[in-house]
């Protein structure tokens, strides 16, 4: 999820006074929907699908129906603390999708109206962001904002503060978090929306009031993509030397064995006939 959308007053006070579709069993306004719409594209779109595909986090399509929704009201507007107080659902979460759901201020008003607008079964997003097409990243250009040669358009630090990937050389990297050699692997297409919605407590601190334009995530992502895919076939580079090598020794031992087979024939066959 990315920062919310603030709400006036009006329309709290119009969500606070809508009836609930799923607890209520009530349709909601489509004023609330809109309401609900608009910060789900702004809020959640870049971490969860309407539908069951996984990106950052789950999919959400009839997630009213799998969570209790005093359970989706709390963890939407306090992720962190219901990490914190051990919900075993939680936890589970973050045991299979790795990246914790940041606090984004959510009110519980604005968590209904989102909660109306996921009840309605509605279609994938129709903002700009989800109808452009992903802009496709240079890795050069990664590379240098990656470790500082390029700084960020508004001023955020550099990744190699935090974090190094393979391959960098005497440039190196920071061990603050994680390595990111391999990030790719671990969010696949989803790398793009976790930059983007910078969910974890340390990037959120640099990156909150800093955020990174659309060409800087896809030139990031390009370069994470590349060092990912450049030192996985490094490190496979070794197990086929050794399966070449396998393979190679046990030709010679054929060779061999057949020779050696031909030898003793050549001079078997001579001693076999004068003993007769």
């Amino acid at each position: 999820m990315r920062p919310s959308l603030g709400l006036t007053s009006g329309t709290v006070g119009l969500l606070l006074l809508t009836p609930l579709s799923v607890a209520g069993g009530q349709t909601a306004t489509p004023q609330a929907v809109d309401a609900g719409r608009a910060l789900f594209e702004a809020s959640c779109a870049a971490c969860h699908s309407l539908g069951d595909e996984r990106l950052v986090g789950p999919g959400l399509a009839g997630i009213g129906e799998r969570r209790e929704r005093t359970w989706l009201t709390g963890f939407i507007t306090a992720p962190d603390r219901m990490l914190a107080d051990g919900d075993t659902v939680a936890l589970q979460l973050l045991a299979e999708y790795q990246v914790p759901m940041p606090n984004l201020g959510i009110s519980v008003a604005e968590a209904e109206s989102i909660l109306e607008y996921l009840a309605t079964g509605s279609s994938p997003p129709t903002s700009a962001q989800a109808a452009e097409p992903a802009t496709s990243g240079d890795a050069g250009r990664g590379r240098m904002l990656f470790t500082g040669e390029n700084g960020f358009e508004n001023g955020g630090a550099a990744c190699m503060s935090c974090h190094t990937v393979d391959g960098l050389g005497r440039v190196g990297g920071g061990t603050l978090a994680k390595d990111l050699t391999h990030v790719a692997t671990t969010y696949g297409g989803s790398l793009g929306a976790v930059l983007e919605a910078t969910p974890f407590p340390v990037m959120q601190e640099i990156y909150g009031a800093r955020a990174l334009t659309a060409a800087e995530i896809a030139d990031i992502s390009a370069f994470l993509m590349d060092v990912n895919q450049r030192e996985t076939a490094r490190g496979a580079s070794p197990v086929l030397f050794l399966m070449a090598g396998l393979v190679g020794a046990v030709f010679l031992l054929a060779l061999a064995g057949a020779i050696w087979r031909g030898r003793l024939r050549e001079v078997r066959e001579p001693l076999i006939g004068g003993s007769r």
